[in-house]
């Protein structure tokens, strides 16, 4: 009986939200020693690029590499760091007002879908 009482509440406490992280909501390290410059509401889709979740806060998208790399903050609504990003981009533009769905990687279940904020360009 103990064990299976066990059994349960370990099944019980691995269905439980994460604790949050202290920087989830923390600048995103891939942004460090950039400058932002004005808010955009579309930025032009590159073959080379696509959204990534930020390394150390889920609640934000960046897209690009190089002397450039746009980051969209998206509230309170967040990815988890196995989530696979979908997009459904119109007229090849990511832009302000899309939605952005996701999956997990692993167990392939739809995950939350977020709507897109304005693009922040952060330049070296």
């Amino acid at each position: 009986m103990k064990v299976r009482i066990a059994a349960i509440a370990f099944a019980l406490a691995s269905c439980a939200a994460p604790l949050p992280v202290a920087d989830q909501q923390g600048p995103p390290r891939e942004l460090a020693g950039r400058v932002a410059g004005p808010p955009q509401s579309c930025v032009t889709i590159d073959q080379a690029s696509s959204l990534r979740i930020s390394e150390n806060n889920r609640h934000v998208l960046l897209y690009g590499t190089g002397r450039t790399i746009w980051a969209n903050r998206l509230g309170q609504c967040g990815f988890g760091a196995d989530d696979l990003l979908i997009t459904e981009p119109f007229a090849g533009s990511h832009c302000r007002g899309d939605l952005v769905r996701s999956i997990d990687r692993s167990s392939h279940i739809p995950g939350p879908a977020c709507v897109l904020n304005d693009f922040v360009p952060y330049r070296r």
